[in-house]
């Protein structure tokens, strides 16, 4: 069933946005059917669509988690932007597909 993950990253810039997405990498992780990211009124969005929940859960602690670490490490990133960030999740139920 899909699975939706809408993450609200105040104060967060595109440029902290992009340190994060360097360390991903560039190939698509399992899963992923949509990927939407720009700026909000508060600061960044994102929004994934991901064929099941536990697609996005080995995404986020696989991958997700090491990414944003190694981010926190370079200049300009700020890592206490993180504890502010708030995800909205819905399953495909909710979704006309």
């Amino acid at each position: 069933m899909p699975f939706g993950v809408v993450q609200e990253m105040p104060g967060v810039s595109e440029a902290e946005y992009r340190q994060v997405e360097k360390h991903l990498g560039p190939d698509r992780p399992p899963g992923l059917l949509a990927h939407v990211a720009g700026p909000s009124e508060a600061g960044w969005r994102i929004i994934n669509i991901w064929a099941d929940e536990a697609a996005f859960r080995a995404f986020q602690s696989q991958r997700l988690v090491r990414a944003a670490g190694l981010a926190a490490q370079e200049d300009g990133f700020d890592p206490t932007k993180a504890a502010s960030f708030s995800s909205l999740s819905v399953d495909g139920a909710e979704m006309p597909f």
